[in-house]
């Protein structure tokens, strides 16, 4: 199937907002950093700089009915499909409503660690039976499933911190297959006490409450959380709905390099440098024509590291955009972010930059002050994560 796959909406729950619009006036402020310590059975050690999700009230998106029972990361997906879609789901017949594709690293994590913590605590026969249903990885999007009604696909993608982009990636075979014509594909991550834990004994956590994307001063990075999901279909699917198209997924590739480094990035990037390569292939364009690229680099200085090498051999010129330092390392939703991020900028004309300046690891062309992107045609955006998933995404600006 050789038709273009477009984007023709985008939602998200965010710290910076949920739609593009939202995301494009908040990539113009000082990052929103907040703290998190204490869960409902775990505190971690100190507070820690994070930047969740501000002001989120699911009530207020959802309605009442069924939330109790309904985790963190659910609600997260849940609202941000509800803002964006709930009109294209009710209006569609049972076989034309889109099916989900959502990817995730960690899902419900909070959710399976709190029921044994709470069995050890309080005893396993005073637990929450409607508590266990949430402990499967794949529960945010069942959840989705189930209220939206949809028939076509329900997915869950979990490969590390590109599980965002492998959910895109999988949601695009199956349109080009011709297994559906429209589905809604993105990706969700909660900050958790079991994360933050994990991030931290892996050494991938600042101690300071910054996150500066390949800076000589880089000390790691920082979590964040959020919730990004698109409606990927066929352009005639498109046309046939009177749905506006924002871009086209031009190429996409996603690829493991099994060389270990430093916290398990590879040093010399050679799967860094194979997704980026092959995604633009697939785009059939050069890597030249790319306006800018969204870059993976999260602050920690092993993975900058290998992006910057990358880069500086396939886009020696071209401004790097680092939309991590607004939005915090979110993991499996980190690619869809800085999709949507992306998508933000190539509307409105521009490169965010991060606001301030300081001195670089490495000779990468990063955007310090927003500036007019020279090229508005085409982005990429980039996921490497440390245990060896890399991907990258071209979009094409259609309006």
């Amino acid at each position: 199937m050789d038709q273009p796959i477009v984007i023709t909406h985008v939602s998200a729950v965010s710290c910076l907002g949920t739609n593009l619009g939202e995301i494009a006036s908040s990539l113009l402020t000082p990052p929103r950093i907040g703290a998190v310590q204490n869960f409902e059975f775990h505190s971690l050690p100190a507070s820690q700089p994070c930047f969740p999700v501000r002001d989120f009230d699911p009530e207020a998106i959802l309605g009442k009915k069924g939330l109790r029972t309904k985790d963190r990361a659910t609600k997260l997906l849940l609202s941000a499909l509800e803002l964006g879609f709930k009109s294209q789901f009710e209006s569609a017949s049972d076989e034309s409503r889109p099916g989900l594709s959502i990817g995730t690293a960690f899902g419900s994590v909070s959710s399976i660690g709190d029921f044994l913590s709470d069995a050890i605590v309080n005893g396993s026969h005073n637990v929450n039976p409607q508590a266990f249903a949430n402990t499967v990885i794949n529960s945010p999007t069942s959840n989705a499933n189930i209220r939206y009604a949809s028939r076509i696909l329900s997915s869950t993608v979990s490969t590390s911190f590109n599980a965002g982009l492998d959910a895109l990636a999988y949601a695009v075979m199956f349109l080009r297959q011709g297994h559906a014509r429209c589905l809604i594909a993105g990706g969700l991550e909660e900050i958790s006490y079991y994360a933050c834990t994990g991030l931290a004994a892996t050494g991938l956590l600042s101690p300071f409450g910054s996150l500066l994307p390949f800076s000589r001063e880089a000390a790691g990075t920082l979590p964040g959380e959020g919730c990004a999901v698109f409606c990927v279909e066929t352009e005639a699917s498109a046309q046939e709905r009177g749905a506006t198209v924002i871009a086209e997924i031009a190429g996409i590739a996603s690829c493991f390099d099994p060389k270990r480094g430093p916290l398990g990035y590879d040093p010399d990037g050679h799967g860094a440098r194979h997704a980026m390569k092959q995604a633009c292939v697939n785009a059939g364009i050069p890597p030249e024509e790319i306006g800018f690229v969204a870059a993976s680099a999260n602050g920690v200085a092993a993975a900058d590291d290998m992006e910057a090498l990358a880069l500086s051999d396939l886009f020696p010129k071209i401004p790097i955009a680092a939309y991590k330092s607004k939005t915090g390392e979110c993991m499996g939703a980190s690619p869809c972010l800085s999709m949507a991020c992306a998508l933000a900028d190539m509307k409105a004309g521009r490169i965010s930059g991060l606001g301030s300046a300081y001195p670089l690891r490495r000779d990468v062309n990063l955007v310090f002050e927003s500036i007019p992107v020279a090229s508005k045609q085409y982005a990429l955006v980039n996921a490497f994560s440390c245990d060896g998933y890399c991907g990258s995404i071209v979009l094409k600006n259609r309006t």
